[in-house]
């Protein structure tokens, strides 16, 4: 019988990042309209497209869609959303493609929980030396998070991805549900330092 798909809650998304979010098409969007008709009204001038000012404008047409369209699909600016599927875990986020992920394709979890109050620093090292020494072995990173309080590591292949589930536990128990084969590690960050439970 198929799994019933299942909305997992995810952290909403930092003031910081929601500012970007309007901050970077507010600035860059007037800039690109602005070139791109410019380029428009002296290429229907004839001005030769090897001069500096059809270049310029061309350039600036560029350089402002890049960071109007482009660059919010690269950094997570706007919120992330996440499903439980039938066959496999989809992320989705606006203006990126969505990803799914197979079930059969998680080979480990690594849930990192992040307590109020202030963390001691060699607690904060740890979670910094544990992706660095991901990075450093081949691994690449995929970030669809909403927040730096819960963030949860889903490692397929080669990737990485990184999301931030409101309740990580209960997300990673459905989530072993359907696959059982999935390891999993719980690090727990709080006043006290850190707690890591491995998970079978």
């Amino acid at each position: 019988m198929a799994e019933q798909v299942e909305q997992v809650e995810a952290l909403p998304l930092m003031a910081k990042r929601k500012g970007l979010g309007i901050i970077i098409p507010a600035i860059n969007l007037p800039f690109f309209a602005f070139n791109a008709y410019r380029v428009i009204t002296l290429y229907l001038a004839g001005v030769p497209l090897n001069s500096e000012d059809f270049y310029s404008s061309a350039m600036l047409t560029v350089v402002t869609f890049v960071l109007a369209i482009m660059l919010p699909r690269w950094i997570p600016v706007y919120t992330s959303n996440y499903v439980l599927e039938g066959r496999g875990f989809k992320m989705s986020r606006f203006l990126t493609a969505s990803v799914t992920i197979p079930y059969t394709d998680l080979a480990r979890a690594e849930v990192y929980i992040r307590e109020p109050g202030e963390i001691p620093e060699d607690a904060i090292e740890y979670t910094k030396m544990s992706a660095e020494k991901l990075r450093k072995t081949g691994f690449s990173f995929i970030d669809f998070t909403n927040s730096e309080s819960n963030i949860v590591l889903l490692m397929s292949g080669r990737k990485i991805y990184m999301i931030s589930p409101a309740k990580p536990r209960a997300f990673l128990k459905s989530l072993k549900k359907r696959a059982p084969k999935l390891t999993a590690k719980i690090v727990e960050l709080n006043e006290k330092g850190k707690t890591i439970q491995e998970l079978n």
